[in-house]
């Protein structure tokens, strides 16, 4: 029995160890989380001082040309220093309104880019920033384009612009022009002018801004219609030009072939196609009245 008794107080200052260091634990535990609410806190005091502004968001995704319905919005607060110009801060300044370029998801609603529902169909509306609309008549030479004469193209067709000139040398006399002008196949050049080009509507808009399009049953057909491009303002200075060059100068002339939907290749814009090269390709003999004059 002596030796159980001698045993006893160590198991007793075993066990008060024990409580000593729990309840240490437990008041370090209390203090850290004191301090950790204390800073949450400071940090909720510190973000409700900061002003800030009840906001419309996208609640999903909105489609460019859309009516906003108020189920495709929601609200949310916007610190001031992050507010965006023009933000929108009722949903119904919102609903029912139109918008011409879509929101994302999450997106702040800005009056920028909203407009009324009834110039949904506006022309303008459909351009996006950094482009023009250029229409071109299909039949601005006083015929119409042999691509349009067979009914091939259609709104969203992408096509090249190809362009045919006389390239006769400066210094020919009045005979040797008449010559050229009577027989101008060796002076012909072809080249690629303008490549990829997206036909966004054939045909006219209505007062409304509503498309009437080239159809047998609108009374218009492709053939004297007009062709609608967006394009960049370089590219719409280009098929002003040409369009000038063979309306005014009959010894110009422009076509238009028509692109796979999938084909995105550009081709070699320096390639010009003339009577050397049709020569020296297919082995062609010149004209014999002008061959003194062939270009070389």
């Amino acid at each position: 029995m002596l030796p159980a008794l001698r045993m006893r107080p160590r198991s007793v200052r075993t066990v008060r160890l024990g409580s000593i260091l729990t309840t240490l634990g437990l008041l370090i535990s209390i203090v850290v989380g004191v301090l950790v609410y204390g800073q949450v806190s400071a940090a909720q005091r510190v973000l409700s001082s900061v002003p800030a502004t009840q906001v419309v968001v996208a609640a999903t995704d909105i489609a460019p040309h859309t009516e906003i319905a108020a189920s495709m919005l929601t609200v949310t607060n916007v610190s001031d220093t992050l507010m965006q110009a023009g933000a929108v801060t009722r949903v119904e300044d919102v609903a029912g309104k139109f918008t011409p370029d879509g929101f994302a998801r999450g997106e702040v609603i800005t009056s920028r880019r909203l407009g009324p529902v009834e110039l949904k169909n506006n022309p303008s509306y459909t351009i996006a920033d950094g482009k023009v609309m250029y229409v071109m008549p299909v039949s601005f030479t006083g015929q119409p384009l042999s691509i349009a004469q067979v009914n091939a193209l259609r709104p969203g067709d992408r096509v090249d612009l190809l362009y045919t000139t006389i390239d006769a040398p400066q210094d020919l006399t009045p005979d040797q022009r008449d010559q050229v002008k009577a027989d101008p196949i060796p002076y012909l050049q072809t080249r690629i002018m303008l490549q990829d080009l997206q036909i966004q509507q054939i045909g006219s808009f209505a007062a409304d801004g509503s498309l009437v399009p080239a159809t047998s049953a609108s009374g218009t057909s492709v053939a004297s219609a007009n062709i609608i491009f967006v394009v960049t303002p370089e590219e719409a200075l280009v098929l002003k030009w040409l369009k000038d060059a063979a309306t005014f100068y009959r010894d110009s002339n422009v076509e238009m072939v028509l692109r796979a939907p999938t084909d995105n290749q550009l081709a070699d814009s320096n390639l010009v196609v003339n009577f050397n090269y049709m020569q020296q390709k297919y082995n062609l003999a010149p004209p014999p009245q002008v061959a003194a004059n062939t270009p070389h």
